[in-house]
């Protein structure tokens, strides 16, 4: 299959480009840090005969959505239209989030919803609604766990998040590559929320977090129907050996 990869150097499309072609597909990759050049606002050297269109560019993170929500706006929204509007013809998987079940709490939910109704408008699209991904080498260092693991973490929250490994996410969309029935939207997540609090009970812990939902939750009844079940849990991850100095912060341990 040629399938387009937009975001192939993020977090998830780097991993998922690598699978992608160790599984014998043939991937072209765009993305920004290759140069300006490959910015989605203006790119216009499109691949030709392409079955398959996967878009996880753009930017993501509340609260840095709050400080620039018309950068938010032009690459998550304006550039996916381009990329709709050129591949309309084409099965398009992108990626939204879980952040687009409340769009009126910040510029980042906002510009997830807007892409889903805008997704709405053409054949064959499908949103898969990412909830908080993690894995054992996250290269974005503001990741909870990545500040848990390296000791940077400032404070805990009351919030309840639905963690789903890297892993389990790129099972996933390859299950979805093969489902070319469904469109709309898609939760990828586990269905098991996890207290912040409670994974680093020795932080201190903010109230004030404005623009932060306090619970996600992914409805796994789509994904469960089409036969997906994560293998990792974040109880998992944390009693792994190589995060062993994880579970020393939260037991207080040489502390």
């Amino acid at each position: 299959m040629k399938i387009l990869l937009t975001g192939s150097h993020g977090f998830i499309g780097s991993a998922l480009y690598a699978r992608l072609v160790k599984h014998g597909h043939t991937v072209f990759g765009v993305d920004l840090k290759n140069g300006p050049q490959f910015d989605l606002l203006t790119y216009n050297i499109w691949q030709d005969n392409i079955d398959l269109v996967i878009h996880l560019a753009g930017k993501s993170g509340v609260r840095e959505s709050l400080k620039d929500p018309a950068g938010y706006w032009n690459n998550n929204v304006e550039a996916t239209r381009r990329l709709f509007d050129r591949y309309q013809d084409t099965r398009i998987l992108y990626a939204s989030s879980s952040s687009a079940y409340e769009p009126d709490l910040n510029p980042y939910a906002a510009s997830k919803y807007i892409m889903e109704e805008l997704a709405g408008r053409y054949p064959d699209t499908l949103g898969m609604r990412f909830h908080t991904v993690y894995s054992d080498n996250c290269p974005r260092e503001n990741m909870f766990f990545n500040k848990l693991r390296n000791g940077t973490l400032e404070y805990a929250t009351r919030h309840y998040r639905d963690f789903i490994h890297l892993e389990d996410v790129l099972d996933a969309i390859e299950i979805l590559i093969k489902k070319t029935h469904i469109n709309g939207t898609i939760d990828i997540g586990t269905g098991h929320p996890v207290r912040i609090q409670d994974l680093a009970p020795l932080a201190p812990v903010r109230l004030n977090t404005p623009g932060e939902r306090n619970w996600t939750c992914a409805n796994m009844e789509k994904m469960k129907a089409l036969g997906f079940k994560p293998k990792y849990t974040v109880e998992k991850f944390l009693t792994n050996q190589e995060n062993s100095n994880i579970i020393n912060i939260i037991t207080g341990e040489n502390v």
